[in-house]
C-alpha cells in the first residue's frame, strides 16, 4: 500500500483524465448486480464484489442510480467491514464505503448524517482491533473523508481528538504489539493525513474562533515536531505537510480578525507565536537541505522539494500551487488545504478523480471552483489571471489575491516617492 499521497506542486498536471467505455446502463446494472452479491456466503464472491463497486463508483457519477439503494448497502459494507477471517474484504469495504459517501454529491449531504452515524462505531473498532495494516490505513482514511463529507461540527472534533489519540500515543490503544516497525510507520503517517483531513475540516471554512484555533495549535504542535526527527520519510513529510497547512490557516484566520489598519503581521507575530517557532523552522529547512546518504536519491529530492515548499509556506506565507488538466481545461488548486484534500481524494479514487472533477458538485462545494473550467490558451503570462477569475474565491485565494495587491500597491508608493525625489 502507498503510504503517501502522490504531490505535484506548482506544475500544470498534464494527465488526461481517464476515457471509460459503456456510456449506457451497463454500468449500472453491474453496479446492482455487485450490490446483490454482497448478500452472498462467499467471500470470494464479496470481495470481487466490492471491487466491482469500488470500480463502478470512481468511474461514474452514481448519485441517482445509488439512491433507492443507499441504506442498503452502507448495511452490507458495514457487514463485510466487520466480517472477520478476510481482511482484504475489509480493507475494500472501508475503500467502498468513502466513495459511496463522495457519489451522493452536495445534494445528498443533508441525508447522510444519520447514515454517517451508522457507520462511524464500525469505522472506530476496525481501526482499532484489525490485525491488518492495510484495513488500519483504510479505516483511519475512511473515517477522515466521510467526516468531511458528512460530520458535524461536534462529529468531526470527536473524530479528530481519535486521530490525535493514536498519533499521541504510538498506537497504544490500536492493537499494534504485532505490528513491524514498518507497518507502525505506515500507521502513523495515515494517522497524520487523517489528522489533518480533520484539522481543515474544523477550521478551514465557516466561523472560526481563534482562540480555540490556537489551543488545538499548542496541543498538536508539539507532536508534529517530535515527528518530523521521524526515521521514516513519509511520516516527516506527513507531520511537515501537517505543519504546513495547520500555520497556512492560522495565519489567515488570525489576520481576518485584524483590524485593518492595523499591521497584520505584527498582530499575528506578537499575539499567537509558538514557543518554540525557532526551532520548528531551522528542523523545517534541515529538511528542505538533507542529503543523507540513508535515503535514495529520488527520495532525498522528494522530501527537498515538498520541505522548500513547507518553509516557504510557514515562514513567507507562500502558498503552493498544482493545477489540473482536464479535457484541455485547467482547475488550479491553492494552498495547502486544498491541495491536501486533492491528494487525499486521489489516493481513493485513482483516475476516477478526473470524472468527477468534472460532474460530482461535492468536489465543486469543497474546492470551490465553477462548473465551467479555463479553457487552455497558449498566453501562460495570463493563464493564472483567468483562472481566478473562474475560481470561487477561497480564504487562501483571498489571502493571495490581498498580499499580491498589497504588494502592488506598496510598490507603486515606492515608485511615486522615488519619482518625487528626482
Amino acid at each position: 500500500m502507498p503510504t503517501r499521497y502522490s504531490k505535484r506542486t506548482s506544475r500544470k498536471d498534464q494527465e488526461e483524465d481517464s476515457t471509460f467505455e459503456d456510456s449506457g446502463v451497463g454500468w449500472i446494472n453491474r453496479l446492482n448486480q455487485a450490490i446483490d452479491d454482497l448478500q452472498v456466503n462467499r467471500t470470494s464472491v464479496r470481495e470481487e464484489s466490492l471491487v466491482s463497486i469500488i470500480n463502478e463508483l470512481s468511474r461514474h457519477y452514481a448519485a441517482e442510480p445509488l439512491q433507492r439503494r443507499n441504506e442498503e448497502l452502507l448495511t452490507l459494507l458495514r457487514r463485510s467491514l466487520s466480517k472477520p477471517g478476510s481482511a482484504k474484504e475489509s480493507a475494500l469495504a472501508a475503500q467502498a464505503i468513502t466513495i459511496n459517501f463522495i457519489s451522493h454529491g452536495e445534494l445528498g449531504l443533508s441525508d447522510q448524517d444519520e447514515l454517517y452515524q451508522q457507520i462511524l462505531p464500525a469505522l472506530k473498532n476496525t481501526a482499532k482491533n484489525a490485525n491488518d495494516i492495510l484495513v488500519k490505513c483504510n479505516c483511519l482514511h475512511t473515517l477522515a473523508l466521510i467526516t468531511l463529507i458528512a460530520g458535524s461540527d461536534i462529529d468531526t472534533q470527536f473524530a479528530r481528538d481519535f486521530v490525535f489519540d493514536l498519533i499521541e500515543t504510538d498506537g497504544q490503544d490500536f492493537n499494534t504489539e504485532e505490528l513491524s516497525s514498518q507497518h507502525t510507520d505506515q500507521l502513523m503517517c495515515m494517522g497524520l493525513r487523517a489528522y489533518g483531513i480533520l484539522f481543515i475540516a474544523t477550521f478551514y471554512e465557516g466561523v472560526v474562533d481563534p482562540n480555540v484555533l490556537w489551543e488545538e495549535v499548542e496541543k498538536v504542535m508539539p507532536m508534529h515536531e517530535l515527528l518530523l526527527e521521524s526515521g521514516d520519510k513519509d511520516v516527516r513529510t506527513a507531520a511537515g505537510e501537517n505543519v504546513a497547512v495547520i500555520f497556512e490557516i492560522l495565519r489567515i484566520i488570525i489576520k481576518s480578525e485584524d483590524d485593518e489598519e492595523q499591521d497584520d503581521e505584527e498582530v499575528y507575530k506578537n499575539d499567537y507565536q509558538y514557543d518554540n517557532m525557532d526551532e520548528l523552522i531551522h528542523t523545517l529547512r534541515e529538511l528542505s537541505v538533507e542529503s543523507s546518504r540513508r535515503q535514495s536519491k529520488s527520495s532525498r529530492a522528494e522530501q527537498k522539494s515538498i520541505f522548500r515548499d513547507i518553509i516557504k509556506s510557514v515562514e513567507d506565507g507562500v502558498p503552493p500551487i498544482e493545477e489540473l488538466k482536464i479535457s484541455g481545461r485547467i482547475i488550479s488548486f491553492r494552498g495547502w488545504s486544498k491541495i491536501l484534500l486533492l491528494n487525499a481524494f486521489r489516493y481513493i479514487m485513482g483516475q476516477g478523480l478526473h470524472l468527477h472533477l468534472r460532474s460530482n458538485d461535492l468536489f465543486r462545494q469543497i474546492f470551490r471552483y465553477r462548473a465551467s473550467y479555463i479553457q487552455t490558451t497558449d498566453n501562460n503570462d495570463d493563464s493564472g489571471d483567468e483562472t481566478d477569475k473562474f475560481n470561487r474565491m477561497s480564504k487562501v485565494d483571498r489571502q493571495y489575491l490581498y498580499d499580491e495587491s498589497k504588494k502592488m500597491r506598496s510598490k507603486q508608493l515606492r515608485d511615486a516617492r522615488n519619482r518625487k525625489m528626482s
